[in-house]
């Protein structure tokens, strides 16, 4: 077995994308990047969507570590943002924990889907990260993000110490949407009915701008799901799963009617994640 140490000294990692229009498609008009952040050449989707995988040079979040995401779509163009694996967060001592903010701004005629798929938090971790969206009327925006409560094969199950994610939404600086997700498992039976209802997996959602057919939407096996409008062109999603593979099916069908929705074709979500 190799072991992985985690780095001694914290990193302060940057990413800056700027999408827009070009003929017939999205192009990716400006990219800055510094360690251990980076990307690949964007794909081109149907609709003249372009999708960017963002890369982690490292084995993740380490104590100290402070990530800043700054995405910009500009009108007419459309893209979609994920993250190429799973992303890790190490153990932590004392009080020490990690970072991230992620602000998107998406203009009017402009869509970003930001898909960063799954996040562990290894045992005696701490995660705080806030995302900010701000949106002008006609843009289109979706944002999901799935949460484990740890390495379950190596008995790590809710052994962290907090994580804490804050998401907002605005349309033309007014508030459309919030949402919170804090646990600390040392203070508080997070397992509990009412909370986590023992389940392993859980996944948050929420798009500006779709009007989905929401008939026939249903969980599948070992999972639980809400999945509906707060507003007119406004969708929420909440789902509990107790196996990835399981939430991993869910939050594609919610992203294929979400797509299906838009007249788009769907995002095989497998196919850039690892």
């Amino acid at each position: 077995m190799i072991a992985i140490e985690p780095r001694g000294a914290p990193v302060q990692g940057r990413l800056e994308l700027v999408f827009a229009p070009g003929r017939g498609a999205t192009s990716l008009a400006h990219a800055y990047v510094s360690a251990p952040l980076k990307i690949v050449r964007p794909f081109a989707l149907d609709g003249g969507r372009a999708l960017v995988q963002i890369l982690t040079l490292g084995p993740g979040f380490c104590a100290g570590d402070d990530y800043t995401l700054d995405i910009t779509v500009e009108p007419g163009a459309r893209a979609v943002v994920l993250m190429q694996a799973a992303s890790r967060i190490f153990g932590m001592t004392g009080d020490a924990h990690a970072t991230q903010s992620v602000n998107l701004t998406v203009h009017s005629g402009g869509q970003l889907e930001y898909y960063p798929g799954l996040t562990i938090p290894f045992a005696d971790s701490s995660f705080v990260q806030r995302v900010h969206v701000a949106a002008a009327a006609g843009a289109r925006v979706g944002v999901l993000e799935n949460w484990s409560m740890g390495r379950s094969s190596r008995g790590e199950h809710l052994r962290f110490r907090r994580l804490s994610s804050r998401t907002s939404v605005a349309m033309d600086g007014t508030p459309v949407y919030a949402d919170a997700i804090e646990l600390e498992p040392a203070a508080t039976d997070v397992a509990a009915t009412g909370m986590l209802e023992n389940y392993r997996y859980v996944a948050s959602g929420f798009w500006l701008g779709a009007s989905p057919d929401l008939a026939g939407v249903n969980s599948v096996d070992g999972t639980v799901m809400a999945f509906g409008h707060v507003a007119p062109a406004q969708v929420y999603l909440r789902a509990l799963a107790m196996d990835g593979y399981a939430m991993g099916r869910l939050l594609q069908s919610a992203v294929d009617r979400i797509n299906a929705a838009w007249g788009l074709e769907a995002i095989p979500l497998q196919r850039f994640t690892s």
